[in-house]
């Protein structure tokens, strides 16, 4: 469905309007005649002047009396809310649902209506408007804010003198950007909104004397009960300042004067000790620290010189700017921060940046920021870092530390004198350690006693209990140990008998079949065969005397590993039916005898299942060292198999390699396909420390160790 026009949505928009409308309108109609009906015994039928309404409780102004009354607007904001004064008095109406409306500021109108409790004093709920022609404003009361402060005036037009504290644009409360003020007026503040057409620089009117005429609204809660006053001023004319701002010394801020009060701004220049950004700001000079409130969140750093213009008032033990500008002067240096001597009044420190030592007692960190318990000779007392420059690393308790921050003075008591203090730490770098306590304590002593008390009593049962139990396994693991000797010596024999007589009557067997077959058509070739038979005969004999013997591989005894592995494949090929081929790269190196042995036997058990069971025409044997290892590679092309069937019953071979490969702490890969060849690899990590030939020697035979 495509979207619709901006057009039509206006149009959907204006028609809903204008249904809501129709809605309200009948339905306040429809009280209207209900409440009129049900009232017309005992009210008047219709009432037609604001005061009357003004002096009814919220329960009967619920009930919905009708009214009638004839006046000026004296307000046409919050929208499509107004303030109509008449003859009698002002009164706040609720206004049509309609986000357009004919009525404005200075109408006289015709209003019809409903009370309504409100939510501070009654008012008026709208049911139609005619606006007559425009109205005369009522005369100008000029109130003293106390009379403005009870609420008594809500919704009257009035005048009120005061001091303008603060200026802003605020375009989010009200449909309408209106210009934002905080007054001072006789001991109080309130507040004042006016709609502007355009932003404009109003900070000029800080601390003028200025006459305000408007309607006096109120600030309430919800329940019904007052907080605060807010005037409504419909035009910015209608703001006179009488006088501008005038500055006044340092000096005499907050000093006795027969003259004026302290209610007009005071302009400062300092040197920055801390900032936090749109809420505080301490300056230094001359060892004298002050506070300064701000919403400004000009970023500043320590040691920039600014002026700031702020109202002096009362702090907890010396005097404060609020509602407080500043801007930037120049860069300067750090401030230095002064010691603090507990002995002098702690007020003239509030404020200022001091260095003081203390012995930390606690540490605590809260959503605040870390909070840290501090002991100064008989006096504990507080430093605090906000989160944003925690303590990477916490100080251990009792550490003496010097701390550097804003010292903060608190007052107490009929006379208000100083009783307390805190210390704003600025960052972790106002925190260093300068003793850490001593680690050998009481408090640890008799810890470590305890636990090894409790250690020494559960060693003991443990010894009890073990004892017992280590005399029961022992006899159990000579019994295993006696019986698994025998069958590993068993299976060792077997591995070495099948290594050595059976390969060596396999190629007995090859060499005579050989001779079979050519005895009739090659009689030197079946000659050769026999008389190769006849020396493997032989060799198998002497190599079946060692085994039974003392198992050991002669060949490794004579020569190293790859003379051995070359002499020991070459009688498996039977005549030039087979190509064997030995190949070695690297720097060979003596290995300890049991793993040369395993290797040799791998090699030997490689090529003599190639040519046996996988009619291989060539061989391909290759030993490649290396510093960290040595690899042997036995490759071939014939018929090969599924390695899956490697671990089936009656692959003896198979599993002599696989069993010598975990020996030396490496697996056997098998890689291999049906009509594609073999190739088996195994890697042997090169022992640390070389083996000398002799050493060898003495370690060639088929045990595992």
């Amino acid at each position: 469905m495509p979207a619709s026009s901006p057009t039509r949505q206006l149009r959907f928009g204006r028609r809903a309007d204008r249904f809501i409308c129709a809605v309200h309108r009948l339905l306040a109609v429809f009280a209207l005649l209900t409440a009129a009906f049900s009232q017309s015994t005992t009210t008047p039928s219709v009432l037609t002047h604001a005061d009357a309404i003004r002096q009814l409780s919220p329960e009967e102004a619920a009930r919905g009396y009708p009214v009638q009354i004839r006046g000026v607007i004296t307000d046409d904001v919050p929208a499509p809310d107004f303030f109509v004064q008449d003859a009698t008095a002002g009164i706040y109406v609720e206004g049509s649902l309609s986000p357009s409306f004919e009525h404005h500021f200075g109408d006289l109108i015709e209003l019809e209506g409903i009370t309504g409790p409100g939510t501070f004093a009654p008012v008026i709920r709208e049911l139609k408007v005619r606006v007559v022609g425009k109205g005369v404003l009522p005369e100008t009361r000029i109130y003293p804010f106390s009379e403005l402060a009870g609420g008594q005036q809500d919704s009257q037009w009035a005048g009120v003198r005061g001091i303008v504290r603060s200026v802003s644009i605020d375009r989010s409360s009200w449909r309408e950007t209106v210009l934002a003020m905080t007054v001072a007026s006789g001991g109080g503040r309130f507040t004042v909104r006016v709609p502007i057409a355009k932003d404009q620089d109003f900070s000029s009117w800080i601390d003028s004397d200025v006459l305000i005429e408007g309607v006096c609204g109120s600030l309430f809660n919800t329940h019904r009960q007052l907080i605060g006053v807010l005037f409504y001023v419909p035009d910015i004319h209608l703001i006179k300042v009488e006088m501008p701002a005038k500055e006044v010394p340092f000096s005499s801020m907050m000093r006795f004067s027969p003259v004026k009060g302290p209610q007009h701004r005071v302009r400062v220049q300092g040197v920055v000790a801390y900032q936090q950004p749109g809420r505080a700001l301490f300056l230094q000079k001359n060892g004298q620290g002050l506070r300064v409130m701000s919403s400004q969140d000009t970023k500043l750093a320590v040691g920039d010189v600014v002026e700031v213009a702020g109202f002096p008032t009362v702090g907890s033990s010396a005097p404060v700017l609020e509602d407080a500008v500043f801007h930037h002067v120049r860069p300067g240096l750090a401030p230095h921060a002064v010691a603090l001597d507990l002995n002098l009044p702690w007020e003239q420190y509030d404020g200022a940046l001091v260095v003081t030592e203390a012995t930390l007692l606690q540490v605590e960190t809260q959503p605040d920021g870390q909070h840290l318990l501090l002991q100064h000779d008989d006096l504990i007392f507080e430093a605090t870092l906000e989160p944003q420059s925690h303590l990477d690393h916490l100080p251990t308790i009792n550490s003496k530390l010097r701390l550097t921050g804003i010292c903060l003075v608190s007052n107490g008591g009929l006379w208000s004198v100083p009783q307390a203090f805190r210390i704003l730490l600025r960052s972790q770098q106002d925190v260093t350690v300068l003793k850490a306590p001593p680690w050998w304590n009481l408090r640890r002593a008799l810890w470590l006693l305890g636990v090894l008390s409790g250690v020494l009593i559960l060693v003991l049962m443990v010894m009890v209990v073990l004892g017992r139990k280590l005399r029961e396994q022992m006899a159990i693991i000579r019994q295993k140990l006696e019986h698994g000797a025998v069958l590993e010596e068993r299976n060792r024999i077997a591995r070495e008998l099948h290594d050595t007589l059976e390969q060596e009557l396999v190629g007995i067997t090859m060499q005579l079949d050989l001779a079979v077959d050519c005895f009739r058509e090659a009689p030197p070739i079946a000659f050769r065969a026999l008389d190769t038979a006849r020396k493997m005969s032989r060799h198998g004999m002497v190599e079946a005397r060692r085994s039974v013997w003392d198992l050991r591989c002669d060949l490794l005894e004579q020569g190293d590993l790859p003379s051995a592995l070359g002499q020991i494949v070459q009688p498996l090929a039977p005549g030039d039916a087979a190509r064997i081929d030995v190949s070695v790269t690297g720097t060979p190196v003596r290995l300890p005898g049991k793993i040369e042995m395993n290797i040799l036997r791998i090699g030997q058990e490689a090529v003599a299942n190639a040519l046996k069971h996988g009619h291989a025409s060539r061989v391909q044997i290759e030993l490649h060292y290396s510093p960290e290892k040595v690899i042997l590679k036995v490759s071939d092309d014939g018929r090969g198999f599924s390695p899956d069937q490697a671990n089936s019953a009656g692959h003896f071979g198979m599993l002599d390699m696989r069993e010598r490969a975990e020996a030396l702490g490496s697996p056997l890969h098998i890689v291999s396909a049906t009509g594609r060849g073999t190739q088996i690899t195994v890697e042997v990590p090169s022992e640390s420390q070389p083996v000398s030939n002799a050493e060898s020697k003495a370690h060639t035979h088929s045990g595992r160790g």
